[in-house]
């Protein structure tokens, strides 16, 4: 029996996720934790096989229980669930040393394949490379690093300015606090020399 831990403030979506799992007789969900914190707290006197742990959570978000379980030698696997198919999420993601990278959306028969393969010992990443093609950014690269001397971080947060991510968005793909994706778009309209974001996408799109 693989036992697990869920951690994911969307009350709806981590019902829905047990109840898949539970549905296989090889499955068990023995807590659902509504953020990072409850989950740390859990396991100090608890086991589990695997922790689901979704990436924006209110008290304790999901990079940073990730490295208190790190810190603190829970020997659990680690699975991150994130809604997001973007390559700078999956790149923190991948940094935090993790065992696996699921989509929410993903269908119920994969979920459970992929968490028992990840039980045996394998890592499992489901990432969409498609959500940023690298064609299109090569040539954004170049023409803005060059003409507006934009550095690299303002230069991805622009690149995801133009996806149409908003403040928010952006702040969870990075790891940042909105306010300093704020910032940061302060100080890219001033290198780029205009007002606000509309002229900027003009420009992008120029």
């Amino acid at each position: 029996m693989i036992t697990i831990a869920i951690a994911d403030d969307h009350k709806l979506m981590s019902e829905g996720i047990a109840l898949i799992l539970r549905s296989d007789p090889e499955l068990s969900v023995v807590k659902i934790c509504s953020n990072g914190k409850e989950l740390v707290e859990y396991l100090k006197t608890n086991t589990v096989d695997m922790v689901l742990v979704d990436l924006n959570m209110p008290v304790l978000d999901g990079p940073a229980t990730i490295r208190l379980l790190k810190n603190n030698f829970v020997s659990c696997k680690i699975v991150v669930l994130s809604m997001y198919a973007d390559e700078h999420i999956y790149a923190k993601c991948r940094e935090l040393d993790i065992n696996g990278y699921l989509h929410k959306d993903t269908d119920a028969q994969h979920l459970i394949d992929t968490i028992k393969a990840i039980h045996r010992g394998e890592n499992r990443f489901d990432y969409d490379r498609a959500a940023m093609p690298q064609e299109t950014n090569g040539i954004f690269d170049d023409k803005f690093l060059n003409k507006f001397r934009l550095s690299r971080r303002e230069l991805e947060i622009a690149g995801l300015v133009r996806n149409g991510h908003t403040n928010q968005e952006i702040a969870d793909m990075l790891f940042l606090s909105v306010y300093t994706v704020m910032t940061h778009r302060k100080n890219i309209l001033h290198k780029l020399g205009v007002r606000n974001t509309a002229e900027m996408l003009a420009l992008f799109n120029a």
